[in-house]
């Protein structure tokens, strides 16, 4: 018999909804102006620096016009900057800002320390397995 509690979906959803008010909570306690979505950007960019906001989307999987709005909000903050694309000036670039270039290594750690809260008491090669059933869980579901 089907039991909501017992489901996968549920406990994924709800795991999710838990790490992401914890990060939140982290970047705010610090007086970070930052939101998991706008981590998930940064991240990206300090990935690769200077991609285009349908890369970004695509990226983070979400719809470019979220994107849009959480990146004019980025920029607003200082958080990024926008230049035009050089051959396609139809298309933006988006680049981290000098301050976010600053405070990597700080929202890092903001990032490792809730996965470390997330994760403690887990046996590493089972979190490890975790992950790796939860890959593929995605590749099941795309």
């Amino acid at each position: 018999m089907y039991k909501l509690d017992d489901s996968l979906g549920y406990k994924l959803f709800q795991s999710s909804r838990l790490m992401t008010n914890r990060l939140n909570q982290y970047f705010r306690l610090k007086g970070y102006p930052l939101t998991h979505e706008q981590w998930q950007v940064l991240s990206r960019l300090y990935d690769h620096d200077g991609q285009t906001q349908q890369s970004l989307a695509v990226l983070n999987e979400r719809d470019e016009p979220s994107v849009s709005r959480l990146v004019a909000n980025m920029e607003r903050n200082g958080l990024i900057v926008r230049r035009p694309h050089p051959t396609d000036k139809r298309i933006n670039l988006v680049f981290l800002s000098e301050e976010s270039k600053r405070m990597k290594d700080v929202y890092n750690a903001i990032a490792m320390q809730t996965i470390a809260d997330a994760s403690a008491g887990i046996d590493p090669d089972e979190f490890e397995q975790c992950l790796r059933t939860l890959d593929l869980i995605r590749r099941n579901l795309s």
